[in-house]
């Protein structure tokens, strides 16, 4: 049995009232006196009214006592635990967030495995009698149906058995909405959801159309857990690099685990530390020697190799460091020294070339060397276009500044600036630009924009990054402002960013841009290191680009590689592998996939609570233990209080108290 609202009970406090009512109740004593009559009347108004008199043993007293009782005990909404199998609509949400691969004790003596493995089992010994319609809805980052009204009980173990978990940001409102869609007109509907209450999102303000059961995965009182929070190397020189990493403790007791950090699979140092719940501690790992992949992960002391916590996902963080070669950069200007001296100011070897050393008709000779950004102000030289320097180009990222004056400009000189490593930390809202140019390249995206005229466009043409600036620098004063060297900074370090090296960190399944080598036919995502490693996740091929969209505005051609991929679900460092016909060297990025932090905390141990339905029914949010449905106990209480209250105004009628 069980009981749906405690409210009830404020209501047990009519029967205390109606004991008080009897104590205090008029009662006429017959008492023989040796007189006249008029002095019985006399006595008898002295004496009609004894307050808190003795309680006697009433009929009528007790079944009001029992009325009241069934009642506040059916305000309480009591009910009974039946079998599963009780017909109609059965919706099942399975929760395969992340932390649903945290390690559970198991139930009645059952072996050990995830909280998933136990979503399994219970989801298959829950539904064995049911005798209606099933449907199955995978809680992840998107909403999956994986098995809708299945009658057939081979497939419905089949879409149990292939849940799997997802690692992303898990959408919880979104899948509610969806059960709550697929429960819409259903008769006898019910939702049941399986998982460990790690939730993120709030759920008091979601009207559901069905019944609603929470079934709870894992035990939170003993939940085990070490999280790497934060993890980075600094940019100092090659053999004098620092690492600093956040490690937490988001479990409910004490951990005592081992720190280490490796370079490229070399171990470079390890820490040991012991954390109290909640603590967090800040790792530095000073001289930490050169690598290109740095790797801090979580261990356990004593050489176990077994995973010190009970969530293992977050127990690695990968961080890369920049490249120690200085970027070579050609100028193509006829004298800037500003822009000159601002380009060595961001660590570039700047290698100035005059444009006027070659005419229209004849191109220069190539200066000696290998460029990584070739920066050409006052437009793209003609002879650049074609033959050998147009190889060059295309082998280097290009930057191209100014050009003729367009005839119409802008009434308004308002500078819009958008989201972009090139605009980061700028607000360029001070400086004079000058007359705007035409000509922004088709397939770069607007990032400043000027009177809503494009100013500045950014983007990968070609397989290169390209950067184009809509005004001449000597036009306006931006070269004599504070942000000019910060703006040429970063510049230069986003240009120079495409030749391989690492994408940074991203949750799972997060859009992440790539930079796409020109003639690039496949591409895959391919498992280094951590989990995904570790589990033997096989490759993932990446999306190809469709032509339309974010893909043409990046100008990628329909059936390659797609610049912008979703990051692979299991978390571990990754490497980015292009292929095609005269790419035997293309570059290998590296992407540091991370799963959703907010599944590294403890689960709640309270239920999630629903809005009001649309009917005005509350819906019925509780944890079944023992794979039942609820039966409710008021239309039974109510019919039995009908009954007391037809017997006590018998016993009213024949006007005794007994």
């Amino acid at each position: 049995m069980g009981i749906g609202s405690w409210a009830g009970m404020w209501f047990a406090l009519g029967i205390p009232i109606i004991a008080i009512m009897y104590l205090l109740k008029r009662k006429f004593i017959d008492t023989p006196v040796p007189s006249h009559l008029l002095w019985r009347r006399v006595l008898e108004n002295t004496e009609a009214n004894r307050p808190w008199q003795k309680l006697r043993n009433r009929l009528l007293m007790w079944l009001q006592i029992l009325a009241a009782a069934l009642l506040a005990f059916a305000l309480m909404r009591p009910f009974l635990w039946g079998e599963a199998g009780t017909g109609g609509q059965l919706i099942v949400i399975a929760d395969v967030s992340a932390s649903m691969t945290a390690r559970s004790g198991g139930e009645s003596g059952g072996a050990a495995g995830t909280r998933l493995d136990e979503m399994k089992r219970r989801i298959l010994e829950d539904t064995r009698r049911a005798d209606g319609g099933l449907t199955l809805i995978a809680m992840g980052s998107n909403p999956q149906v994986s098995s809708s009204r299945t009658d057939g009980r081979g497939a419905w173990e089949q879409a149990v058995e292939a849940l799997k978990p997802d690692y992303g940001r898990t959408a919880y409102r979104e899948t509610l909405s969806l059960a709550s869609a697929v429960a819409q007109g259903q008769k006898d509907a019910r939702i049941v959801i399986y998982t460990d209450n790690q939730w993120n999102e709030r759920t008091d303000d979601l009207a559901l159309d069905a019944p609603v059961e929470i079934r709870g995965m894992g035990e939170t009182g003993s939940y085990r857990n070490a999280a790497i929070e934060q993890f980075g190397v600094d940019d100092g020189e090659r053999a004098a690099r620092s690492a600093v990493g956040v490690v937490a403790n988001t479990g409910g007791g004490k951990l005592e685990l081992r720190a280490e950090l490796s370079g490229d699979g070399r171990p470079l140092g390890a820490a040991e530390l012991t954390l109290e719940p909640g603590e967090r501690r800040t790792v530095a790992f000073k001289a930490a020697g050169e690598a290109r992949t740095y790797r801090l992960s979580l261990a356990g002391i004593g050489g176990d190799a077994s995973p010190p916590d009970d969530y293992a996902a977050d127990n690695d963080a990968f961080a890369f460091a920049k490249s120690g070669q200085t970027p070579s950069v050609l100028l193509l200007s006829d004298g800037n020294l500003f822009l000159e001296k601002a380009l060595r100011l961001s660590g570039a070897e700047v290698t100035r070339m005059d444009r006027a050393a070659g005419k229209e008709d004849k191109a220069p000779p190539l200066p000696g060397g290998k460029f990584d950004l070739i920066v050409a102000e006052d437009g793209l030289p003609g002879y650049a276009q074609s033959g050998d320097w147009n190889d060059l180009l295309r082998s280097a990222a290009l930057w191209i500044i100014g050009g003729k004056a367009d005839d119409g400009q802008p009434g308004s000189r308002r500078v819009e600036v958008s989201v972009h490593p090139v605009t980061r930390y700028l607000s360029l809202s001070e400086p004079y630009f000058g007359a705007l140019t035409a000509g922004k390249p088709a397939g770069l995206q607007t990032i400043v924009t000027i009177g809503q005229r494009p100013a500045i466009a950014a983007g990968t043409e070609n397989g290169r990054r390209e950067l184009w600036f809509g005004f001449n620098l000597q036009d306006g004063d931006l070269p004599l402002s504070s942000e000019f060297p910060v703006l040429v900074s970063s510049s230069v370090s986003w240009l120079t960013g495409g030749g391989g090296g690492g994408l940074g960190r991203v949750v799972s399944g997060a859009a992440v841009d790539v930079p796409i080598a020109a003639g690039a036919e496949n591409a895959l995502w391919r498992p280094m290191q951590g989990t995904a490693f570790t589990e033997g996740a096989g490759e993932t091929a990446a999306v190809r680009a469709s032509g339309t969209g974010a893909d043409s505005q990046q100008s990628a051609p329909a059936g390659s590689p797609s610049p912008s991929q979703p990051a692979p679900n299991i978390p571990g460092l990754y490497a980015f592998e292009q292929s095609g016909q005269g790419l035997e060297d293309a570059p290998v990025y590296l992407l540091d996939v991370r799963p959703d932090l907010s599944e590294s905390a403890a689960p709640s141990p309270e239920t999630p609570e629903f809005a009001a339905a649309p009917g005005g029914e509350t819906a019925d949010a509780g944890t079944d233990t023992q794979g039942r449905s609820r039966l409710p106990l008021t239309i039974p209480l109510a019919a039995l209080i009908a009954v007391i209250m037809l017997t006590e105004w018998g016993v009213y009628r024949r006007g005794r108290s007994i």
